[in-house]
């Protein structure tokens, strides 16, 4: 009876402990999402002090710490680096099972340089992991590493694996053809996108890169105005490129068209969508 009190307690502590941490962890989403990262960081550290085998306050943890790295100066990313590792390390420790805890992980070895704890071998290790547990995921994550060594055929066949094994993940192809993009596979992108549109009108980002292959490729233009249209006739989701980035390609098009009256146009339509949109701004000095 005694034992059984006992455990009663323990669990009923372990459930006052675990509360207030969700609540500082819905408290820290927002933060994130605002770009608030010190208070972010801060809300997160006291829920791992509240709860330490809380799995998703460390992974949050170490995307807080990550995020400010990456915004500081060279001696701020030394001081952050080793504890966004040390968060995303703990998360997995805690949850080997939760694939998006390992590819933080593996981001994390596939970015920082060996004095902070990164390396190449240790990401393509987290990356056998994650294919044991999911074989699309763990294709794209094999493929971040051999972009990581500069093994473009090797990136791409990952992900042309990937995408065979789950056709209808439009995200999944809109990477694919990205890569093909980043790669001046002009040809195959524009191939793989028109498959994309034929087979779902609806696939609205495909038309978006259809329409911005043709800018990068400076080819089939008339192909990319029609595509970038379709695009802005939608209202994009929060996945999507902005309105304000499919009138800027459009721009460019219409540049290499020649048709300075419609590129200025489509310049000045970005800017009323986002007004600090850098690119467009610079466009237009550039046109006057």
């Amino acid at each position: 009876m005694i034992r059984t009190a006992a455990l009663l307690c323990s669990l009923l502590a372990g459930l006052a402990t675990a509360a207030p941490a969700d609540d500082l962890l819905q408290q820290s989403q927002a933060l994130l999402r605002a770009g608030k990262l010190a208070d972010a960081a801060e809300a997160l550290e006291r829920a791992v002090e509240l709860a330490p085998d809380h799995a998703e306050a460390h992974h949050l943890l170490g995307a807080a710490y990550g995020r400010q790295a990456q915004a500081a100066g060279m001696f701020g990313k030394m001081r952050l680096a080793p504890k966004c590792r040390s968060e995303f390390e703990r998360a997995v420790a805690l949850a080997p099972d939760q694939v998006e805890y390992r590819e933080s992980l593996l981001q994390y070895y596939a970015a920082a340089p060996a004095v902070v704890g990164g390396g190449v071998d240790k990401a393509r290790a987290q990356a056998a992991e994650i294919a044991k547990r999911d074989p699309v995921r763990g294709d794209l994550a094999y493929a971040t590493v051999a972009g990581v060594e500069g093994k473009p055929e090797e990136a791409l066949a990952r992900l042309r694996s990937a995408f065979t094994k789950r056709p209808d993940d439009l995200r999944l192809g809109v990477r694919l053809g990205i890569l093909l993009q980043e790669q001046q596979r002009y040809d195959d992108a524009f191939a793989h996108f028109q498959q994309l549109v034929a087979r779902d009108a609806a696939a609205m980002a495909a038309w978006y890169q259809l329409g911005r292959t043709s800018v990068l490729a400076k080819q089939r233009l008339t192909d990319g105005e029609a595509a970038l249209k379709r695009y802005l006739g939608h209202l994009p989701g929060d996945q999507d490129p902005p309105l304000a980035a499919a009138h800027w390609r459009l721009g460019m098009i219409y540049e290499l068209m020649q048709r300075v009256a419609e590129a200025r146009a489509q310049y000045q339509a970005a800017l009323r969508f986002d007004p600090e949109h850098a690119e467009a701004k610079a466009a237009l000095r550039k046109l006057k």
